[in-house]
């Protein structure tokens, strides 16, 4: 009781509370303690700290800074882009989304006609992100992980490495396992991360382009 007591007063010293409703309110606060994290909020914080463009936080976030601003700036083409003909509608009509789809593929390719391979995955970033992906298909849940790789990937050698390439309309898109996107720096609309085989693939989904790709990103 003594104990319980110490701890109470401190309480009232420290906040000031000037009542007994008020103290009695704090010292139960401060007594019931903070549940520990789940293992998927352990794994996100750490994914978020990786990632991070805080260089307190992060000794790679000159790294992480630059590849934010290089998708950033794609997204940005994308948005300029993505009107009149090209813009993407809501519609029920497939002649009429995949019009649209055609039309905005077709300025994007145009305007990045002198893309190449690099442009957004630079040497330096390649060689982060294969860091921060190979610690996650190891063990019993990479093997997971690599299994969800499998289940809904393309042909081998359908997919075309080339920037500006379309990705084939006739092949899946295949799922990134949730323990692999959580470690990858977020990506704005409409960009995302698609691996095949042992490549990851920068796509534009809404056009349905490669924008740019790491090979041997993972070991399978």
């Amino acid at each position: 009781m003594k104990v319980s007591r110490l701890l109470v007063v401190a309480a009232m010293v420290a906040t000031g509370c000037g009542g007994a409703s008020g103290c009695g309110a704090t010292a139960q606060r401060q007594s019931t303690p903070t549940p520990p994290a789940t293992n998927a909020e352990a794994a996100i914080k750490a994914g978020e700290q990786k990632t991070s463009t805080d260089p307190a936080v992060n000794p790679q976030a000159a790294v992480m800074a630059d590849f934010k601003a290089r998708v950033e700036k794609y997204a940005d083409l994308h948005k300029d882009l993505a009107k009149g003909a090209a813009a993407q509608k809501e519609t029920a009509d497939p002649k009429q989304l995949n019009a649209a789809q055609a039309a905005l593929a077709a300025k994007i390719q145009a305007a990045r006609a002198n893309a190449k391979h690099g442009d957004i995955f630079t040497p330096e970033i390649r060689t982060e992100f294969r860091r921060l992906l190979k610690p996650e298909l190891k063990g019993e849940d990479g093997r997971d992980a690599k299994a969800i790789l499998k289940d809904d990937a393309p042909a081998p050698g359908s997919v075309p490495f080339k920037v500006n390439a379309k990705y084939p309309g006739d092949q899946p898109l295949p799922t990134v396992p949730a323990k692999l996107l959580i470690t990858l720096p977020s990506l704005p609309a409409p960009l995302e991360y698609r691996v095949v085989g042992q490549h990851l693939l920068l796509l534009d989904t809404a056009a349905d382009l490669i924008v740019d790709y790491i090979l041997n990103a993972i070991t399978t």
